[in-house]
């Protein structure tokens, strides 16, 4: 900066136009910085996005492709925006920056600014104060005649502005109008509030999930597919008896009450269930959780056996059904149940569905030993 000795009206004039250079030229370089830091964010969260959506938004993809996102955003937000701010810019430097775009200055404003700060530390004979103070005055009328150097650094604010406002349109049409996977991509990278496999747009419910059942029994399971869709679902299970590898059984689509195939919603029917089995489904790449039928030995009715008794009208005789089902039979027909369990049990209980076609049913559960 000058000697406060040698402060003039000239010189202040000359600080103040260098000061508003460097201001121009830090706000060029910041917007120019902004610029490339949005260009640089959009490409490297296209990559990463598109990265995702191979793996399938898989937990283990989505952690590390946000490691390396955050690496890369603070890379380039040191390299482009904080690195060049930050640079240090002396008074000649700005002073050789002006005359470079103002040539009519004719090099007076650095030569005052050197021969300013040389004059209060150098007292040698041929140091003339008077040549100075005439070399600051004509450097401080020059700056004048220029306005202040406010031309300068114009023409390059406008094209960074232009470039930041153009990066910034680029980026709200891609998110906009873009892939799908862009936006999922950004949610899962930038905003983590919830565990990686909440972050992933596909997913695979199942149920039951984990489940204790009864040896010997059977088990549905059930998958539904979110934020996608395939022809191929598979379970893979694998048996606490078995070699270790998991067994892939294909689960079939889901018909509702009027035969339509219900979208995403797929099961399979597990029989026999003798072991402990873990098990999971996947599709298009896609892994739901790994879950657990725990096998133990818990009663279950093996056989039911049914006596009917028609009404007297019909003439019939009591027919026994040894190995009974689903029931149809005339009005006040009586059936007589006999379950048999598994293993001995203290007691059972006969559980009807809600509906108006069981109302006025009597019922009477006995234990027979």
């Amino acid at each position: 900066m000058f000697n406060g000795s040698m402060l003039t009206g000239g010189q202040d004039e000359i600080l103040d136009a260098i000061r508003q250079v460097r201001n121009r030229w830090r706000l060029r370089v910041a917007l120019r910085g902004i610029a490339v830091l949005v260009a640089a964010s959009l490409g490297t969260l296209l990559v990463s996005s598109y990265g995702l959506e191979l793996l399938r938004f898989s937990p283990n993809a989505i952690v590390g492709f946000r490691v390396l996102t955050y690496l890369a955003l603070l890379v380039s937000g040191w390299w482009f925006f904080i690195r060049p701010i930050s640079r240090r810019v002396t008074d000649e430097r700005v002073a050789l920056y002006l005359e470079e775009h103002e040539p009519s200055l004719q090099a007076t404003v650095l030569s005052a600014v050197e021969e300013s700060k040389r004059g209060s530390r150098d007292r040698a004979a041929d140091h003339s104060p008077e040549l100075v103070r005439q070399l600051i005055e004509s450097a401080a009328s020059k700056i004048r005649d220029i306005d202040m150097g406010r031309s300068v650094e114009q023409q390059q604010l406008k094209t960074s502005s232009g470039l930041l406002v153009v990066a910034g349109v680029v980026a709200v049409l891609l998110f906009i109008f873009g892939p799908a996977y862009l936006r999922h991509g950004v949610s899962a990278l930038l905003m983590p509030t919830g565990g990686v496999e909440a972050a992933s747009p596909y997913q695979i419910q199942v149920l039951p999930g984990d489940v204790t059942v009864a040896r010997g029994a059977d088990q549905s399971i059930t998958a539904r597919l979110v934020g996608f869709e395939s022809e191929e679902v598979d379970l893979f299970m694998r048996s606490s008896s078995g070699s270790g590898s998991y067994d892939r059984l294909p689960l079939i689509p889901i018909e509702n009450e009027q035969g339509e195939i219900e979208a995403g919603m797929y099961e399979v029917l597990l029989f026999d269930l003798q072991d402990t089995t873990d098990y999971r489904v996947e599709a298009l790449g896609v892994e739901s959780g790994t879950y657990t039928l725990d096998v133990i030995e818990l009663p279950y009715v093996e056989r039911l056996e049914l006596e009917y008794h028609f009404p007297t009208y019909t003439g019939l005789e009591p027919r026994m059904v040894e190995d009974g089902g689903d029931i149809a039979v005339l009005q006040g027909t009586e059936i007589r149940m006999r379950a048999v369990p598994t293993m001995g049990t203290t007691g059972g209980q006969l559980v009807f569905d809600d509906d108006d076609g069981v109302a006025g049913i009597h019922q009477t559960v006995q234990h027979l030993h």
